[in-house]
């Protein structure tokens, strides 16, 4: 009879300790993320869940903002964020100016084949996607910019880096992003940028491993690739005007920003079926 595979109390007892975790009426931890109800139930259901075809693959994304914003102290997020701008002249400097892009498909029209205005008018008019799709409204702060560039960047790393945007690209330039933040800035502002992406890198092991193992490797693959890329950055993507490169060739972009470390053109493509179902 098959029966399941357990620890014995002594195998148990040599993993856990003798010590005994506080007793309390309710779930309480040292963790604010484990505290809160929101945080637990959507990071359970990221990292248990299959990926079905019923619903985008972004659906639960406004629910883990939510919960990063019932956890997040923006007091102490404004506090940091003040302190790397007086320690670094180029980032006080890139928040004064305040640049945002306003993306039309007549911006891009009739960019030269391989360039990544091309790139770009593809992204806009025969993908008919939206490059600046999320906070579209005026920011009012340094750090509401700061996140009104990631996104309207966002599709643009895909671009450039050759991290595609299939279910490993998403994670590597992830790992690219992480990798860059951290080169730049102190590790309490990073943390602040780099939490989210934890989250969605975690769980997305977390689902490979669970329900779609042929996609595990790879993914394991983007995560390195993407570490490599990320690392060799001086300052974090969402800085970099993109807008001033529009006329240039994919192929000089990467050579200037060292961005070879993205798989063979259509490598991971596979895998927007194959992490589905």
């Amino acid at each position: 009879m098959n029966k399941p595979i357990e620890l014995n109390k002594d195998e148990a007892s040599y993993l856990m300790g003798q010590a005994e975790p506080a007793k309390s009426s309710v779930l309480i931890s040292t963790s604010k993320y484990l505290n809160n109800p929101l945080f637990r139930d959507i990071y359970a259901q990221f990292g248990l869940k299959r990926d079905g075809h019923d619903l985008p693959a972004a659906y639960l994304i406004p629910e883990l903002s939510r919960a990063f914003g019932e956890v997040t102290d923006y007091g102490q997020v404004f506090a940091n964020l003040t302190a790397e701008k007086a320690r670094l002249p180029e980032f006080a400097e890139w928040l004064d100016a305040r640049y945002v892009s306003n993306f039309t498909p007549e911006l891009v029209e009739g960019s030269a084949p391989g360039t990544l205005g091309e790139l770009m008018h593809d992204f806009i008019v025969k993908s008919g996607l939206d490059i600046d799709f999320m906070y579209t409204g005026a920011p009012t702060n340094d750090f509401e910019y700061l996140v009104k560039r990631r996104v309207q960047n966002h599709d643009i790393e895909h671009m450039v880096t050759g991290l595609d945007p299939s279910p490993v690209g998403e994670i590597a330039l992830i790992a690219a992003n992480t990798m860059a933040n951290s080169n730049y800035f102190g590790t309490d502002f990073a943390h602040e940028l780099n939490a989210y992406g934890s989250i969605l890198t975690a769980t997305s092991i977390s689902r490979a491993g669970l329900h779609y193992p042929a996609v595990l490797p790879t993914l394991f693959d983007g995560i390195a690739r993407g570490t490599m890329l990320g690392a060799k950055q001086k300052k974090p993507f969402f800085m970099i005007r993109w807008e001033d490169y529009l006329d240039w060739q994919i192929t000089d972009i990467r050579e200037e920003f060292s961005f070879q470390d993205g798989p063979p053109l259509g490598d991971w493509e596979w895998t927007y079926e194959a992490f589905r179902g």
